[in-house]
């Protein structure tokens, strides 16, 4: 079958009865059948021994339209070859000696040897359970069809990559490219591991020139071109000089003109070269560039051996070189010079850890508070996905059972978790995401408070972890800077995790969030058991204090991941966010969240009332809704002593045995006891009674009656008895009073 016209395919004749491999005798038997009507067996051939292959050839009829884009028949000849071992997509081979080689999709091959087609992008393991003798005879078509049409290259795939091949991978710094190349870029290198197939090689910068590395990298660029079939990689540097003539580099002059600048570092010389060459690449004529192939070649030689080989100079004894006058160097010669293809790639940057997150990199300067089992798990992840520069405010040891749950291993224990996990984010990516942290109380800093401060005042995030109430009524009431303060935690079970975020202008701080967050316990009924106890304590030192509660790691690492993304979403929008994400054991997690309401601060006396617009609405709609009627209910809230705040945040409206008249209200109390009891053990006993609150009629202002003096004197009797002040709230047409202990004012 050989001709002038056709590339005859490897192996010798044979008739198809003597086929032994299952998918080229299943393929011969499909054409035989006649039941394609666009495909014809030609031949069969096979090649002996323990590298068996066996060829089928044949003819199909290809889709090509009247006037074809490119240079693909409507009758093409084609041979598919299968291997014994079937570890690799069957060989495609067009057989024409004119077919194009200039085609995307195309494996590169020898001059003088078939083209051969690549057919698929996705890997033969998987395809081949599908594989069947009409699937590749319609794909050949299909390829050969959209070829013609120059529309085999999807827009959605990446373009073709310039050079195939196994090689060995070298990692680069990542911003290898911001100079112009010129200067020489001193790396060491070192192979971590031995690998059975593929050595992975891991290049750092050596600091300065007082410690040059053993190798040195320069950079050439060239210019876009549109992508085209695939090659060989070079193998030396006459090779890899004609690939980048293309693009419009010339290596080789590039080289000597760089060697020359540095002939004169005789420590420099000593070291091996390795060529950076970035091809960048474009889809169409006249489009930008999409991509760039990078690509690395490593020379055997020292530079004072390539400077020789390239004729610019003479080692002498010793090392020292001595240039050469009016020596003309052949370019050819370069052929001599062996390179070693590297398949390059760049260490991990924040930009690039962002990128492959799907997400644009932020250098927010985050301080985070409490870095324990969730806050190191939350850094971590969002390191990982290039978020945050990052400080750590913690004071605690990291110690063996902590490991259980941190992000930190067992071989940092005995450290400060903050100096622990400063290091250890900063190992994560290829560029330091952490400032030194601070090993602190941020409640009691001693001598650190000076540095804590200006931790606080550094950030632009404030992110406490502590899942303490008391860092966060700190952040909230004594830290009195522009930071936006956040807050993750999780309930007592490990079951929720509760994200608080303030607004961007911190109109809502985190102690108001907190307090909405409890209303949203009472008015969700699925949250009812979100403060239930957990189950069990494990010791782990002999102090009585020295427990540390049963909480699986899985679900710490699974709220960590809700609370990453939590975060970043919460801090990408200006407004504020309440949310709890409640999971089951199966973790199915479903979604609570609240738009905060904006806070209503006052002070009463000496006491600062802190309440918001919900429930003052609350209390006005039941006012109006039982008009003419006086009406009234409980308040319920929390109180801060420390710093005489008193919280309001909901009520308990009038029970149903209560006297309401028009011109007078006699709370009943059927079923508040119960009421009140539910809201302290559905907030974990953070809401308490606060006192008594009740309406007046229109046409009457809010101040006090007689009874209503009484009644506070009873509020008082029984909220002293804890040590508290009494709290009582009347509500008029047109104004509200506040009563607490012995002031009262209107708002």
């Amino acid at each position: 079958m050989a001709s002038e016209a056709w590339f005859q395919a490897p192996g010798e004749l044979v008739n198809t009865e003597e086929l032994v491999l299952p998918k080229s005798h299943q393929l011969a038997k499909f054409l035989l059948s006649g039941v394609h009507p666009n495909a014809r067996l030609l031949e069969a051939r096979s090649s002996a021994g323990p590298e068996r292959f066996e060829a089928i050839v044949l003819e199909v009829d290809a889709e090509v339209g009247q006037v074809p884009l490119r240079d693909i028949r409507s009758v093409e000849r084609l041979a598919v070859m299968f291997s014994k071992s079937d570890d690799s997509w069957p060989l495609v081979l067009a057989l024409r000696k004119d077919f194009p080689r200039d085609l995307s999709h195309l494996f590169p091959q020898l001059e003088g040897e078939p083209c051969s087609l690549c057919l698929y992008e996705d890997s033969y393991e998987e395809l081949r359970l599908r594989w069947t003798a009409v699937k590749v005879v319609e794909r050949i078509r299909f390829w050969l069809r959209e070829s013609s049409r120059a529309s085999l290259h999807g827009p959605d795939q990446p373009l073709e990559a310039l050079f195939v091949g196994r090689f060995e991978s070298l990692v680069l710094p990542t911003d290898l490219f911001t100079g112009d190349g010129s200067a020489p870029e001193h790396l060491s290198i070192q192979c971590c591991e031995q690998a059975p197939h593929s050595n992975v090689y891991v290049s750092t910068r050596a600091a300065g020139n007082a410690n040059i590395g053993e190798f040195v990298a320069t950079v050439f660029v060239g210019a876009p071109r549109v992508q085209g079939g695939m090659r060989f990689a070079p193998g030396n540097l006459l090779g890899l000089n004609d690939a980048a003539n293309a693009a419009g580099v010339d290596v080789i002059d590039g080289l000597r003109h760089r060697l020359m600048e540095w002939q004169h570092d005789a420590r420099l010389l000593k070291s091996r070269l390795i060529i950076v060459v970035a091809f960048p690449k474009t889809r169409q004529k006249g489009s930008p560039v999409e991509a760039s192939d990078i690509w690395a070649f490593g020379t055997h030689q020292s530079l004072a051996q390539l400077g020789e080989m390239l004729g610019l100079w003479q080692v002498m004894a010793g090392g020292q070189v001595a240039g050469l006058v009016g020596v003309n160097f052949d370019t050819k010669s370069a052929v001599d010079i062996a390179l070693t293809p590297l398949n390059p790639q760049f260490a991990l940057s924040r930009a690039r850890a962002a990128a492959a997150n799907g997400l644009a990199g932020d250098a927010r300067r985050i301080t985070a508070v409490g870095v324990g089992a969730l806050g190191s798990q939350i850094t971590g992840n969002l390191v990982r996905s290039g978020y945050g520069q990052w400080k750590f405010i913690d004071d605690d040891m990291f110690l063996p059972h902590n490991a259980a749950r941190h992000e930190l291993p067992h071989s940092m224990v005995g450290r400060t978790k903050v100096t622990a996990l400063t290091q250890w984010v900063n190992s994560i990516l290829s560029e330091p995401v952490a400032e030194p942290g601070i090993v602190a109380n941020l409640l009691v800093p001693g001598d650190k408070r000076e540095i804590v401060e200006s931790a606080l005042r550094w950030a632009e995030v404030v992110a406490d972890f502590s899942a303490s109430q008391a860092v966060a009524r700190h952040l909230a009431r004594d830290f009195g800077g522009s930071a936006r303060c956040v807050s993750a935690f999780m309930n007592p079970s490990g079951t929720d995790l509760i994200l608080l975020a303030e607004d961007h202008s911190r109109t809502t701080r985190l102690d108001a969030l907190e307090m909405q967050y409890y209303r949203m316990l009472l008015e969700e009924t699925e949250l009812s058991d979100h403060f239930r106890p957990p189950e069990g304590q494990v010791r782990i030192a002999r102090s009585c204090r020295d427990v540390s509660a049963v909480l699986p790691g899985d679900a710490v690492s699974h709220h960590s991941a809700i609370a990453s993304r939590g975060l970043r979403m919460a801090l990408a929008q200006d407004q504020g966010r309440i949310c709890v994400w409640s999971s089951d054991q199966d973790f199915n997690t479903r979604l609570f969240q609240r738009s905060p309401v904006d806070a209503v601060e006052g002070t009463v006396g000496e006491t600062q009332l802190v309440t918001d617009g919900s429930f003052l609405s609350s209390v006005r709609a039941e006012r109006e809704r039982k008009l003419p009627h006086e009406t009234g209910g409980v308040l319920l809230g929390s109180w801060d002593l420390q710093r005489g705040i008193v919280y309001v945040v909901a009520m308990v409206p009038s029970p149903d045995d209560s006297e309401e008249r028009p011109t007078s209200y006699i709370r009943g109390c059927r079923g508040l006891e119960a009421a009140v009891s539910d809201a302290i053990a559905r907030t974990g006993g953070q809401l308490q009674y606060l006192g008594e609150w009740h309406s007046h009629p229109d046409g009457l202002s809010a101040e006090p009656s007689e009874d209503d003096c009484k009644l506070f004197d009873w509020v008082s009797e029984h909220t002293s008895q804890d040590g508290y002040l009494p709290v009582m709230l009347i509500v008029g047409e047109k104004e509200s009073r506040w009563l607490v202990g012995a002031s009262s004012e209107e708002w």
